[in-house]
């Protein structure tokens, strides 16, 4: 029998989000965020369900836009990160990928080129002091692209340090600064927006957008899940259980023995580990859902395996029973916060051990 872990994916449910998004924002255009296969998700599965819908897609780097050109997706493909080697605009160019521009080196290996290339995004450094220029020498970049007629539209685009703090001011002072380059510049158009700017920020109009995270229905909201924030769930982990025993008061369990029994009950193996991506760093305690009931992780997280208590039940365990290790009614944020860590990171390091199963069974709205 193969090996029960599944990773269920609704593709349905990335469409409605990505809908969801763009209703937040009915001016603006959107991404659909897929670096990092899709934030674990697939990014080949996921683009092309999007594919007919998606203004766009937007990637970390040129090998993933390649691998979605390649599976047949058609729609236009911005790389975030703008290129890493001057014989990328050519690329670019042939495969009709977009691309931000963030330094010098980056424009002269554009103009060397030769390549044209139908959208460029100026990376405005507004303060998260990662990756952009200051609005002086983006006023010169964009004047250069434009006198180039290498892009047929350059726009202007920043990233967010704390838009997911709702008290922290430092989202409205990185607005202030985009809106003087702005200004500065001229008429351009604006891309500042990722997920939680989208759901909680006012932002320029028109232009666009970048949902990432939210496309997969995870809050990038401490104290927030993705379902409070109207987000459908995507991801389904679940596995088996494939071991059972009975535990007396004292026993202890696992590398170790960092689980003692305070009373007689049950004890399951459930077949996931951190081989798998399932967080080794999860407390003792982490919520999952056993044969339908709330279930706790107990002791340590091997590389193959968990051990798993029901919560409250007097529910008789047995080899076979259904595992959620998160999804649906058990968030992914849940869980993160008892590995100490957020969403993001749980989807995004799943290994390919895992079988992977999509699925376009939600409703859309």
């Amino acid at each position: 029998m193969a090996r029960p872990l599944t990773a269920t994916i609704d593709l349905n449910a990335v469409l409605h989000n990505y809908r969801y998004a763009k209703k937040l924002h009915p001016t603006c255009k959107a991404f659909a965020v897929v670096k990092s296969n899709a934030y674990g998700h697939g990014a080949i599965k996921v683009a092309l369900h999007l594919d007919n819908e998606a203004d766009a897609f937007a990637v970390a780097a040129i090998e993933e836009a390649i691998a979605l050109r390649e599976a047949g997706v058609v729609s236009p493909i911005m790389l975030l990160e703008g290129v890493f080697e001057a014989d990328e605009w050519e690329l670019c160019e042939k495969h009709g990928f977009w691309s931000a521009i963030e330094n010098d080196l980056q424009l002269n290996w554009l103009v060397s080129s030769k390549a044209k290339i139908e959208k460029v995004f100026v990376k405005l450094d507004t303060g998260m002091h990662r990756l952009g220029v200051n609005k002086d020498e983006a006023s010169i970049l964009v004047e250069t692209l434009r006198k180039s007629g290498q892009a047929d539209e350059v726009l202007l685009m920043t990233h967010f340090a704390c838009a997911d703090d709702l008290s922290d001011i430092t989202t409205m002072n990185q607005l202030t600064y985009f809106e003087k380059a702005r200004y500065e510049i001229g008429v351009i158009e604006a891309s500042v927006a990722n997920s939680a700017a989208i759901m909680k920020w006012s932002v320029p109009e028109g232009g666009w957008i970048r949902p990432g995270i939210m496309l997969y229905g995870i809050s990038p909201f401490a104290g927030l899940t993705g379902q409070a924030l109207g987000l459908a769930p995507v991801m389904t982990l679940s596995s088996k259980v494939i071991s059972v025993r009975s535990l007396k008061k004292g026993d202890k369990v696992g590398y170790a023995l960092s689980y003692e029994a305070m009373g007689d009950h049950q004890l399951a193996t459930v077949a996931v580990g951190y081989g798998d991506g399932y967080p080794r760093h999860a407390k003792d305690g982490t919520p999952l859902v056993l044969n339908g009931f709330p279930a706790q992780l107990a002791g340590r997280v091997s590389m193959d395996m968990i051990t798993v208590r029901l919560t409250n039940s007097d529910q008789s365990l047995e080899i076979g029973q259904d595992a959620i290790l998160w999804g649906g009614d058990m968030p992914v944020e849940n869980v993160a916060d008892f590995a100490g860590t957020i969403g993001y990171e749980l989807v995004t390091r799943m290994t390919s051990r895992p079988h992977y199963r999509y699925i376009t069974d939600f409703e859309l709205k």
